[in-house]
This record gives C-alpha cells, sequence and structure tokens, in this order.
C-alpha cells in the first residue's frame, strides 16, 4: 500500500478505520529548553513532534524494566497533548542495519503510539545501531549509508518490520553526508524513491539537510527536489546549521538560513500528501532565539503554509 492509501486509511489501536489523516500545519520539535514555551505559547503550533527516545533511559537488554520515563519530561508532554497532536521521529530504529529490529524498543514504540496516537512517526536514512563489546549499541549519531543496492534489500525488510509491528504510516528522512563513495548505484533521492516504492514508507524531506548537502557537494537543491518523488512527501523539516572546518553542518543552531524559507517556499504546493512542517532547534541554542524568535520562525512557517494551502489548514 503506498503512502497515499495508508494516509487515506488510518486505523485506530482497536483496529477500526478513522477518517482520512488530516493536515496539521505547523509544528515544533520538542527539547529541554521548550517546557515554558509550551506552558506559555502552545497557541504558537499546531503539533507536537517529540524524539521518544529523549524521554526514558535505556538501560540495555537484561534490565527489568529496561526502560525508565524520565517523569518531568513526561509531564510536560502529557500536558501538550491535552492540547495539541503529538508526531514521533526516532533515533533507534537504524534502519539501516542488516540484523533486524530491537524488538523491545519496536514494543515500547508501539506502547507509546497507542498512548499518545501518533499520526505518522519517522526515523533516519541511516545506521545508529553498531556492534558494542557484547551486544548492538547506539552510535548517537545518525551514520550515512551507501546508496546501493545491498543497502536497499537491507531496508526494505526493517521498513517491513517497523510498518508490521505499528500500523500507522512510516516515514524516511533524507540524512546530511559529508563524504559521498564514489560508483553507487543510486543518488540519494533515487534511493529514498526505490525504497519508499518498494516498502511502502513515506518520505520526509529535511531542507536543510538538503541545503548542507547541496552547498557542501556543491549541487543545486531544486535538482535534488526534481528527481525526489514529492508525491511521497508526508512532512517537511527545517532547522538552522553552522559552518565548522569548512564544512555546513546539521547543527540545528538557531533561526533558519534564508535560502531554507526559499526551499520551503518553493516546494510546499508541489506535496499533494504533506501533513505538516516542523521546525527544529537545538536546545543549546535557545539564548539566540528565545520565546520571540521562536514564535517567529514557526509564524513565517506559518505564512508560507497558509499562502501554499488554503485547502489545507492549520488546527
Amino acid at each position: 500500500m503506498d503512502i497515499a492509501s495508508q494516509l487515506a486509511s488510518t486505523t485506530t489501536t482497536s483496529g477500526l478505520p478513522t477518517t482520512e489523516a488530516a493536515a496539521l500545519g505547523v509544528g515544533i520539535m520538542f527539547n529541554p529548553a521548550l517546557p515554558d514555551y509550551l506552558l506559555t505559547d502552545i497557541d504558537t503550533i499546531d503539533y507536537l513532534e517529540i524524539i521518544p527516545d529523549t524521554f526514558w533511559t535505556d538501560r540495555g537488554p537484561p534490565a527489568r524494566p529496561r526502560f525508565d520515563e524520565i517523569a518531568p519530561y513526561v509531564e510536560v508532554l502529557d500536558r501538550a497533548a491535552e492540547h495539541v497532536p503529538i508526531v514521533a521521529h526516532h533515533l533507534g530504529l537504524s534502519v539501516g542495519t542488516e540484523e533486524p529490529a530491537d524488538p523491545a524498543y519496536v514494543r515500547q514504540l508501539a506502547d507509546w503510539q497507542q498512548r499518545y496516537q501518533f499520526p505518522w512517526h519517522s526515523d533516519h536514512l541511516a545506521v545508529a545501531r553498531v556492534p558494542g563489546s557484547n551486544r548492538r549499541e547506539h552510535a548517537g549519531v545518525a551514520i550515512p549509508v551507501p546508496f546501493d543496492e545491498d543497502m536497499l534489500e537491507v531496508m526494505v525488510a526493517r521498513v517491513a518490520e517497523v510498518r508490521a509491528a505499528i500500523s500507522i504510516p512510516f516515514l524516511v528522512e533524507n540524512s546530511v553526508y559529508f563524504l559521498e563513495i564514489p560508483e553507487q548505484d543510486y543518488t540519494e533521492a533515487g534511493f529514498l524513491n526505490e525504497l519508499s516504492r518498494r516498502s511502502g514508507c513515506g518520505l520526509l524531506l529535511d531542507l536543510h539537510n538538503l541545503y548542507a548537502n547541496a552547498r557542501n557537494h556543491r549541487f543545486e537543491a531544486v535538482e535534488f527536489l526534481a528527481e525526489f518523488d514529492l508525491d511521497a512527501v508526508v512532512e517537511i523539516h527545517i532547522a538552522g546549521g553552522s559552518e565548522f572546518a569548512g564544512m555546513w553542518t546539521d547543527s540545528h543552531s538557531g533561526p533558519c538560513q534564508e535560502e531554507v524559507f526559499e526551499l520551503l517556499d518553493w516546494v510546499l504546493p508541489k506535496l499533494p500528501q504533506l501533513r505538516g512542517v516542523t521546525f527544529e532547534f537545538h536546545h543549546s541554542y535557545f539564548p539566540v532565539l528565545g520565546n520571540d524568535g521562536i514564535a517567529g520562525q514557526l509564524a513565517r512557517a506559518r505564512d508560507l503554509w497558509q499562502r501554499h494551502r488554503p485547502l489545507a489548514p492549520c488546527r
């Protein structure tokens, strides 16, 4: 089933069909600097995206219980969930790892889906689980994958596992990469298109990741978008970045670059399945933004949303 069909026939945890997954509008990615903002300015967002992994401590496979929730963060999330939908963006599914997904981790995500009723969820085009001393451990960073046929087969199998365990639309996000592997079978856009076609996953278009790759590897971002399957895009991420050692990094350092908003303006009317635009920033840059800066970034994204998508209103 392709992503358009999935969005049109979502189900509740009881298995009963619901109405079509609605467009949400403009949201923000939760980080530790946001609890006070969510208390005072939640009316500036249409939904809250979370990284579930950051709401618990994973004590490892032998531990019982394995996942210890971080109570203050969960309390903030519960309050926010009374006002806005919650969307999930994972770090640990590691859909580029050859071994099957960690079953306990997937069950934990499925439990949170039942708890918060995510309309969709996502992870990165990357490897996160790597060999440790006696088990797979989290690398702490999204490691880019090669765009070849062998990796594509691995990822189709991993996505199938995720979709079988959690029956809501699952998206894969384009990544930042700093080294180009020569003689690959696919471009990044072509790889993601084929992954979506074979696995039924949707796509999360991170415009800052695209901007960083285009800047670092000297290509035009619109060339990527011309190849990318825009019909499969369900969500957009926007963020800021910074230069380090001659490379543009995905540091989420405060406001978006002007070029990111230009890309958002260009692509918004071309995405028939789009359900949301999410602003991300790293909590350490909260002093750069402040509440007014956050609200300003969200307002600018909302202005573009309402200009280009009048039939898909915000919440």
